[in-house]
Order: C-alpha cells, then sequence, then structure tokens
C-alpha cells in the first residue's frame, strides 16, 4: 500500500510539471512578458513620438508625429496607411516560438546580413524600444527578431495573421512618401485649368468670381465661347473632386520615365488655391483595354508628372476620370463628360 502511495505521488508531480511547463511554453508562444528580450510590443502607440529604421546599407527612414500626420525624413507627409500598418504591427507583434540551438545561427546570420534596425521613441525623445527584423521563417509564417542588446532571437508574428512582418518595416521615399495628388478643398481653389493638347475644344478653365461663384471658360482663345448657359452647381460639384485624389503608387526609378515625359501628355491640369500655391500634373496613359462588345479603347491607368520632375507617379483612370471632363459638359446642351 505504501509503495502504491509513493507511485501516486510520483504520477501527480509529474503531472504537474509537465502541465506547467506547457503553460511556460505556451506562454512565450502568446507573447507574454515572460522576459524583457521577448517583450517587442508597444501597447500605447499614441504615446509614439518617432520611429527610426536603418539597414546595413546605410539607408534610414524616420518618421515623426505631426499633429494629426506623420513626417517621413521631416520633409514630406509620410503616407498614411504605411504609417498605420506600422503602427498596428508595433502594437500586435508577439513571440511565435524560441528556435532551437540549431536555427539560432541561421537566425543570426539573417539579422546581422539583412536585418533593420528598429528604434521607438517616446515623449521627450525619451527611447522606448530598440530591435532588429531579420529575415523569415521557410514557411514564411514567421520573422526572425532580437532585442538590442540581448544574445536570443527569436520567432515573432501578429496572431491571426499569416504571413511575414519584414516588409513592414520598409525603407525607400517611394514606400514611405504621401500619395497624394490633390487634396483641396472647393472653398480653397481659386482656378482650375484642363488642357487637352490634342483635344483643344475639350480643354477649359474655371476661375473663381465671387463667394462660391465660378466662370468657366474656354482654355484656348481659338475656342468659341459656349452660347448655352452654365449649368447652375456644376462648377462647384466639379471642384470636390478635387478633395481626394491618390496616386496608385511611385514609379521614380521607372525606366521609361525620361521617354514618357517628352510626350504630348493627354492631359494638364493646373490647380491654383486662394493663396497663390500652384500645383500641375501631366497625364500620359499607360495601360489601355479594348471593350470586348464594341472594340473601343479605354484607359485603365496613367503615368502622371507633378510639378515638372517633383515626383512621378502611376494613377487610375477611375480615380482620377472624374476631374477629365470637357468645355461643352458645364453647360445646358453640353455632354457629361470625357469620352476616352
Amino acid at each position: 500500500m505504501k509503495r502504491t502511495w509513493l507511485l501516486i505521488a510520483l504520477f501527480l508531480l509529474l503531472g504537474i510539471g509537465v502541465f506547467y511547463t506547457i503553460q511556460y511554453k505556451n506562454k512565450q508562444a502568446g507573447g507574454s512578458r515572460v522576459s524583457w528580450d521577448m517583450d517587442f510590443a508597444v501597447r500605447d502607440t499614441a504615446s509614439i513620438t518617432r520611429i527610426f529604421l536603418a539597414d546595413r546599407s546605410g539607408s534610414t527612414a524616420t518618421l515623426t508625429r505631426n499633429g494629426n500626420h506623420w513626417l517621413y525624413n521631416n520633409t514630406h507627409r509620410a503616407r498614411p496607411s504605411a504609417v498605420q500598418t506600422l503602427l498596428e504591427t508595433l502594437h500586435n507583434v508577439n513571440v511565435r516560438y524560441l528556435p532551437t540551438k540549431a536555427a539560432e545561427p541561421a537566425m543570426v546570420k539573417s539579422l546581422a546580413a539583412e536585418g533593420v534596425k528598429v528604434e521607438i521613441y517616446g515623449k521627450d525623445n525619451a527611447l522606448i524600444k530598440s530591435y532588429y527584423v531579420g529575415g523569415v521563417t521557410s514557411d514564411e509564417t514567421g520573422t526572425y527578431m532580437i532585442m538590442e542588446g540581448a544574445e536570443q532571437p527569436y520567432v515573432v508574428h501578429i496572431p491571426a495573421f499569416i504571413g511575414q512582418l519584414r516588409v513592414r518595416y520598409m525603407l525607400g521615399d517611394d514606400n514611405w512618401l504621401d500619395r497624394t495628388v490633390f487634396s483641396e478643398k472647393a472653398e480653397d481653389i481659386r482656378f482650375v485649368s484642363v488642357e487637352y493638347p490634342q483635344q483643344k475644344s475639350a480643354s477649359f478653365k474655371i476661375e473663381k468670381t465671387g463667394d462660391a461663384a465660378y466662370e468657366v471658360r474656354p482654355f484656348y482663345s481659338t475656342t468659341p465661347v459656349s452660347k448655352s448657359p452654365q449649368r447652375k452647381g456644376v462648377a462647384e460639384a466639379y471642384l470636390l473632386q478635387f478633395e481626394r485624389l491618390i496616386a496608385e503608387a511611385y514609379e521614380t526609378n521607372n525606366p521609361a520615365r525620361d521617354s514618357v515625359v517628352s510626350l504630348v501628355p493627354f492631359a494638364v491640369v493646373t490647380l491654383t488655391k486662394t493663396d497663390s500655391t500652384t500645383k500641375r500634373v501631366r497625364f500620359w496613359p499607360v495601360s489601355i483595354e479594348e471593350n470586348m462588345h464594341d472594340g473601343s479603347a479605354f484607359i485603365i491607368r496613367y503615368f502622371t508628372d507633378m510639378n515638372d520632375g517633383e515626383a512621378f507617379l502611376l494613377t487610375q483612370h477611375h480615380v482620377f476620370g472624374k476631374i477629365f471632363r470637357d468645355y461643352p459638359s458645364f453647360f445646358s446642351k453640353g455632354d457629361t463628360g470625357m469620352r476616352n
């Protein structure tokens, strides 16, 4: 009987040991604060004032909170969606598992060769976190990370998200710069012209002549002035289209850039605000498809140049097509818009 009780006690002790071992591993996988070198997440992202990223080649990116938006490298507005994705990553990143000792050398090598250093700052420029982001696991569901000053690398992830996190810690101007082409309130617009070099009679200009009063005229002096009455509210409604026009992507290093900008554009849009700032944007069709029903061509995308070389982007017709109206469309007998 005594031996039986001893065996029971032994099994109980073993069971308790297994239970706590499993609990410890689960805590590691869930990213609980087991140790400082596993605590990659910043739960209060509202406290973050600056994020610094750098790779081994010397490329850097600095994101600084500036009121209700972020600045990239202290000069340009950062792309809101990219900043939001990074902040969500900083908030949700968790340790997935502790790698085996056999896997550690490859992870350390990856972190040394292609790692991105991440520094996160808060109030009074105080450093909150500093760590390195490396490569990904073979199944691309985990990402290597190591805290600065630590010796132990980890495989991290975002719970319920399948994929690697390395791409969220981006470098390069095209990845971070705001892609907004126009973001103007109608009441702040003093003048807009839309020139179609190959369709001169369709070109027009709109000028503010008073409080909520606008005059639409031909862009070219050779185009006859419309004898029909200007449609009430159409000019004002048109200017509302400039509130949010965003490009699909930057094409800064596109090898065709120089040859494209030397061509006659499809359209040139010039907008002047009441504070006298002016933006000039040119469009060249780059993606054209054929209508399967009648064989007509329609534009999908444009190469787009801002302010004569300031930026070169790719824009979509379904976003920008609403500003490509023609002169007659503003008058009672006019068309409803441009035809591609």
